[in-house]
């Protein structure tokens, strides 16, 4: 078998190859290591935050469409994609989160840039636009992100258990294969997940083979058995914005609680510059149940 790097690239060369084949591949430099950029169009840019547990790869599906307007940015965050292996453990996440994408857009040569994050991602986004909301032009938080409230989905609660997490994610993670994976993707991430193209699953399964110990190191960080863990909260922080900002959710997001939904209205009720929309028949990760609905509230927002 070829080596996990080998494997990954040779995956994810097959998914762009399908669905954005003109796509530029990279890697750039950061304060903690390197990581990769996958990069499609001309234009405004507009810098693409992928969710836990996944790469840039997530995003291949819709970025063709995206690039039609826009010099769209894939990055892997640390421990995922091709990016560096990264340690989580003892790490402060939101300064993390903020030190990462700075140096992100520094090394992109971005002064500001439309933001598009997705579940963990967006936590890592909403947290660099409140310390710097002069470099974020409008924020898309698409999927429910952690740190609304401390609820989280219970196979993300056991992975984050103190002594039986990481064995038991080891167990689960250890041998993925691409019908495995469409059958997790189904409970947590998608509606749809017979849509899901094999190239996108392969790049995945490829993807969990070379990154288990960051992404359960991240995992643990985020979320313990009794939820999101209370120092990743941003608290008020949800509130207070000065970026325009749209919350986008499949109305099957798996994170989508009662009580997450309440606290979505409460920001959209203290703050105009917070908007709450739901797309229907979409999960966790709503561009890839219903592509062109989500296409067209992404551009809507972006245009103002």
């Amino acid at each position: 078998m070829s080596d996990p790097d080998s494997e990954f690239r040779d995956a994810q060369t097959a998914l762009l190859e399908r669905f954005a084949p003109e796509t530029r591949v990279r890697r750039i430099g950061w304060s903690g290591g390197s990581t990769q950029v996958l990069e499609l169009g001309e234009g405004e840019p507009l810098l693409l935050a992928h969710g836990g547990g996944d790469g840039a790869y997530e995003w291949v599906p819709v970025m063709a469409a995206l690039a039609e307007r826009h010099r769209v940015l894939a990055v892997d965050r640390p421990g995922h994609g091709l990016a560096d292996p990264f340690d989580y453990r003892g790490v402060d996440l939101l300064a993390h989160a903020r030190t990462f994408l700075g140096d992100i857009f520094d090394a992109l040569e971005l002064d500001s840039s439309f933001v598009v994050a997705n579940s963990i991602g967006g936590l890592w986004a909403a947290a660099f636009a409140l310390a710097s909301p002069d470099r974020v032009r409008r924020l898309v938080v698409a999927g429910i992100p952690p740190g609304l409230t401390r609820e989280a989905p219970l196979p993300l609660r056991v992975l984050g258990a103190p002594v039986v997490g990481r064995p038991i994610g080891r167990l689960l993670l250890g041998r993925p294969s691409r019908e495995g994976n469409r059958k997790f993707w189904g409970q947590v991430l998608v509606a749809h997940p017979e849509r899901l193209a094999d190239e996108l699953l392969d790049a995945d399964v490829a993807h969990t083979r070379r990154n288990v110990a960051s992404v359960l190191g991240l995992v643990r960080s985020v979320v313990g058995i009794g939820g999101v863990r209370k120092e990743v909260l941003l608290g008020e922080g949800w509130h207070s914005f000065e970026v325009p900002t749209l919350f986008v959710n499949g109305e099957r997001d798996a994170f989508l609680t009662t009580r997450v939904a309440d606290e979505l209205r409460a920001a959209a009720a203290a703050n105009r510059l917070i908007e709450v929309r739901s797309i229907p028949d979409a999960g966790h990760l709503p561009w890839l149940d219903t592509p062109e609905a989500f296409a067209a509230e992404l551009e809507r927002f972006l245009a103002g």
